[in-house]
Parts: C-alpha cells; sequence; structure tokens
C-alpha cells in the first residue's frame, strides 16, 4: 500500500473492481504539484495488472496544439479503428493527423474517442489514465470529457489528475466525480523522511522541512538537499513565514539543474521545448545545437530525467517547469528557434508546429509565413479538421501585421472554431479580428457572427445590441446582410419570448429581403414563426407551404438549425404529424454526422411536439438527451428549453419530485441565460402539476404567473408556452367565473386565428364549462376538433370534463361511459393524477373503475427509450450506438434491460412492433 494512502489506494481500486465486474467509473483527482497524484495513479495501475492500460500526460508547452494528448493516448488501440464507425474513423484519424483530413464537428471526434474506448473494453476492462490535465489541449480535454460521462456498462476506469489552484480543468470536466488529495499525517511524513530523504538534516532542519512540506511528499523528499546544513530553522524573523511549495519545488529542481555541464543544461532546456514526447524533429534540433541524446546523460544520472521508450522525459513536470523557466528569454527564444528550423518544409499539422516555435522564438510579422499558414488551412475547402484549420489561421494572423489583412484571417479562424463547436474560443478570436477590421463588410460579419455564438451561449440580450448596432450600416452597402441580420435580432426576441419587438423586427427583415429578389431563407423563415405565433397565421402558413422545399434540404453551414425554426412552425401551426416528420428526420441527419450542438435543440422542441401526440415517454427520453448535449456541448440557450419539457411531461405523468426539481432549475438556467420565456415555460408546468392534482388556488398561481409573461410580451396562446386552457379550468373549479371568461377570451381569439384545432378544441371544452345549458353543443365541438390532430390528452380532458359535469347533472349514466373513455386514456398516457380525479368521480357516478394496463414503455428510463426508439428504426447495436453517442456495451446493456422490464418481448423485431403499436394508440 502507498504510504499514507489507504483510503485513497482503496477508492480507486474499487472502480478497478467495478470495472472487472462491467461497469465503468470516471475520478479526477486534485491537488497541488508534488501531493502525490501521479504516484497514486501509478500505485493503482500496477495493482491492476490485468486492465488494458492507456495514458497521456499534459505538456505545458503542447497545451495549444489540438488533439496531441488525444492522439498520444489514443496511438497503441489505433488498430481497433476498424470496428468503429466509418465516420468518426475518419474524423479521430484526420483530427488525429492519421490519416486525410475531414470536415467535422468536434463532437465527432468524441464520439470516436467513446466509440473507440468501448471497442477496446470488448477485450476486457480498461484503464485510462490521464496526467496533469491542467496542461492538455483542451480539444482532447473536451473530447475525454464527453467520452466519460457517456460511459456505462462497458468497463472502463478514467483516472484525471490536475492541480488544484488552476480552474480550468474543473469546470471541463465539473460532471465528474472529484476528490482532493492533501498532504501526508505527520507520521507518514516522517517515515518518508526517514525512508526517502536525499540529505541528513539537524533536529531544527528537520522541524523546518516538516513545516514548509506540509505533508508534500515531493517535498518531504527533495528539499532535505536543499536545507541541509543551511541552519534553517534558526530563530531568523523570516524563518517561521511557510513559502510556496512551487516556489521552494522549483528552487531545489532549479539548483539541480544549475549544477550540471553547459551542455546537458541546454539540452534539457530542448528537451523542455518540445515535449515529453519529442516530435519527429527531435533528433534535428538536438543537432542544430550540436547536441545529441547522449548530452542528457549526465542528467540522467542526476535523476532528473528518465530514458522511456520514445526517448528521454523528465522525472517530473516541475523539473521541466524549473528547466523552461529557469532559462534566460534569449535562451528560451534561442530554443524555439532551433526547433522550428527542424520542422521548416513540414505539412499540417507540423505546419502549426512550426509555427509556433517561429511565433514563441520572438520572430516578426512575415507574410511569406503566414501566407503558408492560410493556404494550408483553406487549400483544401470541406477536408481539414475545423479546429486545425482554426489554429493555422490563428497563426497565421499572428505572422500578420495589424490591419484588415490580420481581421480576415482572425475571422476565418473564428468561422472554423465555431463549426467546430468551439463557442468561446470563437467568441474570442472575433473580438481580437474586430479590433483589426478596416473594412466595414468585414466588421458587419463579425458582429453578425457574434450575434449567433451569444444567442447559443445563452447571452440574446447581447447579441440583439451588436446586431441593431450594425444593420443600419449594412443596410447601405448589403441589403440581403441587413435582411438576415434583421432576422437574427427577431430570433433573438422570440428566444426571450418578445414577440411584440419580433413583429416588427421580422416586418422589417422581410421587406428588405423582397427588395433584394433573393429568397433568404432564414429571414422567411423566422417571419412565418412569428406570423403562426401572433399575426396572420392563414398568412404564416402559406410561407410555410412555399417553404417545404428549401426546409427539405437546408444550409448545414448556416449558425442556427433551420429545420428546428422550421419544426417550431409546424408545431405553432398546430401541424404536430409534420413537426414531428421534419424534426425527426433532422434529428436522424444530425446524429449520422455527429452534429451534437445541432441535435440538442432539435431534441427540444421535439420533446414538445412529442408531449402534445401522448407519446410520452419518447417525450421523456428526448428532452433527456437535449439537456446532457447541451450542457456537454456549451449551448446554454438549449439547457433550460429541455429542462422546461422535461417538468411539462413530468407534471402530466404526476411525477411531482421531478417536476418541480426540473422546473427549478429550468427557472435557475432562464434567469442565467436571460430567457424569460423557459422559466415561464416552466412555471406552467408546475402549473399543470397542481391541476392535476386538484390543487386549484395553487394552479392559478402558478398559471397566472405565465399569463402575466405573456401579456408582458404580447404572447397569446400556443402549444410552445401554454397556459390559458390550464388557467380557465383552475378558475372554473374554484367558481372565479369573470377571470375564466377573460381567459376564454384569449382561447378563442388564438383559436380564430386560422384553423388551429387544439387551441379551438381547448376553448369549445371551457366555453362548456361555462356554460352547462349548452354543454352537450361544446363539448361535442371540442371532441370533434381535437380529433383532427393526435392529441389523446386533450381528448381525455375533454371527456372528463363533461363527464364531470353530466354527473353533477344528475346523468349518471352517460357521464360513466364519458367517464371511463378517460380514465382509460389517461390511465394508457400515465397520467396518474389525472386518473385518480376521474376515477373519483366515476365512482361518484356509480361506476366501477376497470383500470387497463398501463402502456410498457412508461417502464423504461428515459435513455432506454431512446435506446429503444433508434433500435426500432432497425440499426444494429453498433449504429445505434454511433446515433445515441454511447458505447456498444453501454447499448446492449439497456437493450438488455428493455428486454427484461417489457413482458414478451425478447427479440428486435417484438420491440419493433410494439413502438409501432404505441404509435398507433398514441393517436386514437
Amino acid at each position: 500500500m502507498l504510504l499514507g494512502r489507504s483510503s485513497e489506494c482503496a477508492r480507486l481500486l474499487a472502480l478497478v473492481d467495478k470495472a472487472r465486474r462491467g461497469e465503468s467509473g470516471a475520478l479526477l483527482i486534485r491537488g497541488e504539484a508534488g501531493i502525490g497524484k501521479t504516484s497514486l495513479v501509478e500505485h493503482v495501475a500496477g495493482e491492476s495488472g490485468d486492465l488494458r492500460r492507456l495514458g497521456t500526460r499534459g505538456v505545458e508547452v503542447e497545451s495549444d496544439l489540438p488533439y496531441v494528448g488525444l492522439a498520444d493516448l489514443l496511438r497503441p488501440v489505433l488498430h481497433f479503428l476498424d470496428r468503429i464507425p466509418e465516420r468518426q474513423v475518419a474524423a479521430l484519424t484526420g483530427a488525429l493527423a492519421l490519416g486525410p483530413a475531414v470536415a467535422h464537428d468536434r463532437f465527432a471526434v468524441a464520439a470516436g474517442t467513446l466509440s473507440l474506448l468501448g471497442a477496446l473494453a470488448e477485450e476486457g476492462p480498461v484503464l485510462v489514465t490521464v496526467d496533469d490535465a491542467q496542461w492538455l489541449d483542451p480539444y482532447s480535454l473536451d473530447a475525454l470529457a464527453f467520452a466519460t460521462r457517456r460511459l456505462g456498462r462497458e468497463g472502463i476506469v478514467v483516472l484525471f489528475t490536475a492541480r488544484d489552484e488552476l480552474d480550468e480543468p474543473a469546470s471541463r470536466l465539473a460532471a465528474i466525480e472529484t476528490m482532493t488529495l492533501g498532504g501526508l499525517d505527520a507520521e507518514s511524513a516522517h517515515r518518508l523522511i526517514a525512508e526517502e530523504g536525499t540529505a541528513e538534516l539537524t533536529e531544527r532542519e528537520a522541524a523546518r522541512l516538516l513545516a514548509e512540506a506540509r505533508g508534500n511528499p515531493l517535498a518531504l523528499i527533495e528539499l532535505p538537499a536543499l536545507l541541509s546544513g543551511s541552519g534553517a530553522g534558526d530563530d531568523d524573523p523570516d524563518s517561521a513565514a511557510p513559502l510556496p511549495i512551487g516556489e521552494l519545488l522549483a528552487h531545489a529542481f532549479g539548483s539541480a539543474v544549475a549544477r550540471l555541464p553547459q551542455e546537458a543544461q541546454d539540452a534539457m532546456l530542448l528537451l523542455a521545448v518540445l515535449g515529453t514526447r519529442p516530435l519527429a524533429g527531435t533528433e534535428a534540433a538536438l543537432r542544430a545545437h550540436g547536441l545529441s541524446y547522449e548530452s542528457l546523460e549526465a542528467a540522467e544520472a542526476a535523476g532528473l530525467v528518465v530514458e522511456e521508450q520514445a526517448g528521454y522525459a523528465f522525472r517530473h513536470p516541475l523539473v521541466r517547469s524549473a528547466v523552461y523557466h529557469g532559462a534566460t528569454p534569449v535562451r528560451r527564444r534561442r530554443a524555439h528557434h532551433a526547433i522550428a528550423r527542424s520542422l521548416q518544409g513540414a505539412t499540417a499539422p507540423a505546419l502549426e508546429q512550426y509555427a509556433w516555435h517561429l511565433a514563441a522564438s520572438g520572430a516578426e510579422p512575415d507574410e511569406h509565413v503566414a501566407s503558408l499558414l492560410e493556404n494550408a488551412a483553406s487549400g483544401a475547402p470541406d477536408t481539414l479538421a475545423y479546429p486545425l484549420a482554426s489554429r493555422l489561421y490563428e497563426r497565421a494572423a499572428r505572422f500578420t501585421p495589424a490591419g484588415q489583412r490580420k481581421a480576415e484571417r482572425l475571422l476565418c479562424a473564428a468561422r472554423a472554431s465555431q463549426a467546430a463547436g468551439s463557442l468561446d474560443e470563437a467568441a474570442a478570436i472575433l473580438d481580437r479580428s474586430l479590433e483589426h477590421a478596416e473594412q466595414l463588410g468585414t466588421r458587419l460579419d463579425i458582429r453578425q457572427l457574434r450575434c449567433y455564438l451569444d444567442v447559443q451561449r445563452g447571452q440574446p440580450t447581447r447579441s440583439r445590441e451588436l446586431l441593431r448596432a450594425a444593420v443600419d450600416e449594412a443596410e447601405k452597402v448589403d441589403p440581403a446582410l441587413a435582411a438576415v441580420m434583421l432576422g437574427g435580432i427577431a430570433l433573438t426576441e422570440l428566444a426571450v419570448g418578445d414577440l411584440t419587438a419580433a413583429r416588427g423586427t421580422s416586418a422589417a427583415a422581410m421587406e428588405l429581403a423582397d427588395s433584394t429578389r433573393q429568397t433568404l431563407l432564414p429571414v422567411r423563415l423566422l417571419r412565418t414563426l412569428v406570423l403562426l405565433l401572433g399575426g396572420d397565421a392563414d398568412a404564416g402558413r402559406s410561407l410555410l407551404r412555399e417553404l417545404a422545399g428549401p426546409l427539405a434540404s437546408p444550409d448545414p453551414a448556416f449558425p442556427y438549425p433551420l429545420s428546428g425554426v422550421g419544426g417550431l412552425c409546424h408545431l405553432a401551426a398546430e401541424e404536430l404529424d409534420e413537426a414531428h416528420g421534419l424534426l425527426d428526420r433532422a434529428a436522424y441527419t444530425a446524429r449520422a454526422s455527429s452534429a451534437v450542438g445541432l441535435l440538442s435543440h432539435l431534441l427540444c422542441t421535439l420533446s414538445v411536439v412529442e408531449f402534445w401526440r401522448g407519446r410520452w415517454s419518447p417525450s421523456l427520453a428526448h428532452a433527456d438527451e437535449a439537456v446532457r448535449l447541451a450542457e456537454a456541448t456549451g449551448r446554454l440557450i438549449e439547457v433550460p428549453r429541455g429542462l422546461a419539457a422535461l417538468a411539462r411531461t413530468e407534471a402530466a405523468l404526476n411525477r411531482e419530485a421531478d417536476c418541480r426539481r426540473h422546473a427549478a432549475q429550468a427557472m435557475e438556467w432562464a434567469a442565467a441565460t436571460e430567457l424569460p420565456m423557459d422559466a415561464a415555460r416552466a412555471r406552467g408546468a408546475v402549473g399543470l402539476l397542481e391541476l392535476g392534482l386538484g390543487r386549484f388556488e395553487e394552479a392559478v398561481h402558478r398559471l397566472e404567473e405565465v399569463r402575466a409573461f405573456s401579456r408582458t410580451h404580447g404572447r397569446g396562446d400556443g402549444l410552445y408556452l401554454t397556459w390559458a386552457a390550464d388557467l380557465a379550468d383552475a378558475y372554473v373549479h374554484l367558481h372565479m367565473t369573470a377571470e375564466a371568461r377573460e381567459v376564454l377570451d384569449v382561447l378563442e381569439y388564438e383559436a380564430g386565428r386560422g384553423h388551429r384545432p387544439v387551441t379551438a378544441g381547448a376553448a369549445a371544452r371551457c366555453r362548456g364549462l361555462l356554460e352547462p345549458d349548452a354543454a352537450e353543443r361544446h363539448m361535442r365541438r371540442s371532441l370533434a376538433l381535437l380529433a383532427e390532430r393526435p392529441v389523446p390528452f386533450e381528448r381525455g380532458r375533454t371527456e372528463f370534463a363533461w363527464g364531470e359535469q353530466l354527473r353533477r347533472q344528475g346523468r349518471r349514466s352517460e357521464a360513466r361511459r364519458l367517464l371511463e373513455r378517460a380514465l382509460a386514456t389517461f390511465e394508457r398516457l400515465g397520467a396518474s393524477g389525472w386518473a385518480a380525479r376521474v376515477a373519483a368521480e366515476l365512482h361518484a357516478a356509480g361506476g366501477t373503475e376497470v383500470r387497463p394496463e398501463r402502456a410498457p414503455l412508461e417502464r423504461l428510463t428515459p435513455q432506454e427509450m431512446q435506446v429503444a426508439l433508434v433500435v426500432g428504426r432497425g440499426l444494429t447495436n453498433h449504429e445505434v450506438a454511433e446515433r445515441l453517442f454511447l458505447s456498444v456495451k453501454t447499448v446492449e446493456f439497456h437493450l438488455s434491460n428493455i428486454y427484461r422490464k417489457l413482458d414478451g418481448v425478447h427479440r428486435r423485431a417484438q420491440l419493433v412492433r410494439l413502438l409501432a403499436q404505441a404509435s398507433e394508440v398514441s393517436a386514437v
């Protein structure tokens, strides 16, 4: 057992034991430099010899090179690539510079990483170690974090280590359990000094060492040589002040380096600049300085470097830091220049390393170098990996003098970064680009792209202000661009729920678009949505029909998801089957291309559509996946949307605790991302929950908040933000007739805007409740209207309301027939709160409660349901894993649970039939 680390070792070995049983797990180990993070991981690895190990280590000087850490990790298992989907192979090999570069979203690389680890785990349990994660390049860290979060039943353990004073890795690994490593206890510290100490110490020196080291193992081992004979511990005023561990160790290692021959110091500096695993030009760089690997023998004898299979490496990252930062700036620049010379003539991605070292050597702007880099980034359109292209454009800008050309190259870098899914990085690059832009067109392009980034990152207010300031300028030079910008403003206004503002903005955008005689799909699509939400719905439907062709194959490169907006248009038009068809096809395509960021948006809207269609298990599955993907990809705007969708479906299902939790989270996220409409949707979900439980006062309280939001922002009622029918229902039960009539006015106005059978059906139901003498006419009309759309929950509510009314009028036999149908519907849907209310009414009407069997799919978890839905398309387990960004073993685990939970379902064909039957039943 590692000295003083028994509990920590036990915790890690427990993860290893789980991996042997086929379960996956992960842990982030944080602590200061020298605290023993690496030693702990190495000890556990030594105790886990039956697990296949993959490992990498972050290197400070390599942290700007995309995927260098991932390439190092996966290099030993690349022969498993033939076991994962071809698209993911192409993305991985392109990103890791192992094959032809291909255009890809960076999450395609993450999905490929997950698939490759899963394929490896099919051979047996796997241990993955990532040391010094704070220095791993962000692309590699994001890919590994994404893969780790989606591990399940593969038998893989992933251990990250990171310095605790750095927040960047912690934020990227926030979803992974963390263990903070502290210093050794006093007894263990004394034992370590006795067993490993490098010098004899006096009693006072030993006391000073224990005080300064504070249980840090590396300090306890390395500092005795520094303190021995120094008189440390004498009664001088400074001796009581503890020094930072990093400074003490850097001083200790720096002193050791300084005692080496100059030749060894020069070789160590080159090694520090190159990284732990030397690049292809290592020997050339050494020779350029008249050095060789033999020059490092003195450093090896001093215990500062060790020889590994790939060459020499530093014994500890602090040694590298001491060597690099201890050298004079002139010596560092000379070392970088030597390495740059050895990489001259390289092609991408080594070309980027050449540029990086050249920049670090202090080289001045050079158009020849800049053009070389730019040509490498743009020379093969749509074939270069986006992250690498972004970095090459950035390097090109570094060698470009301040001015317009620099701005253009930075703008290209930002576009590539956005395409790669790195939204924060793209925003930072755009800010730099704007500083150098001299031409109006470039400044406008920058502002437009920044707008879309800010919307996706949950900053719609900033986005709107930025574009407003640019539209007037754009209109003078490029009316089409100005129209698209106005469309972007309308998009942000719709995102926050301000329909009043969006009406004027979208009308102005449409007027400009018409003047250009161009189709401009984004502008026309947003105008369509505005009309359907709160204007001439018939005109909106007409526009939507005209756009059917372009919507079938929208531009995938456009910064926001046009298919998703199209789905919202069909939802606003109450065309549920059309909305489902468009969104389902778009989601399928997004999965096939690993477009994770786009997928989260599509799934949020698809969840709402499935709620209305009465397919609540898929609704939960889509919303759950949307939230997880949005958090993983930084599309923060989608998080509250998905949470609000979850809360509404859970409200109808009477999952009270889950509904309240997700609604509270949605409101918190909505506040942080300036999206008050999603907070209103979450409140509406809680209102529906209270209504289903018969808590009418509480329902009114929540739903009146949604009504106030709707009034303030010029919205009525619709299928996306719905409240009026629920509030009217609650008012009626509280005998607040006047208030109910006011809300009915809203419903009937909305129902009169074109053919909207769901809203019209709800309005007829409410009028029937308010006019008992004419109830039969209104309730029959409600059922007839609702029969035009697959909305079983709404039909059940009308049957319940009518049956309840008839029972109170003494028409018990008629009431029983309606209540029995309503009960069957609610039971089939899983609406237990509503079913309980109907059962009470049925009992009062003299009926016998006969509960139909619950829908079997309700027994599945959201993730099991998502697996079932994709299996239902006839895909293999490998294809399902690819589409859902899971490992094959996790898919197999979920599939076995599905078969166990669904009686009589043991094969894929049976599951496909059950899903088809469930879809048919939901439409009844």
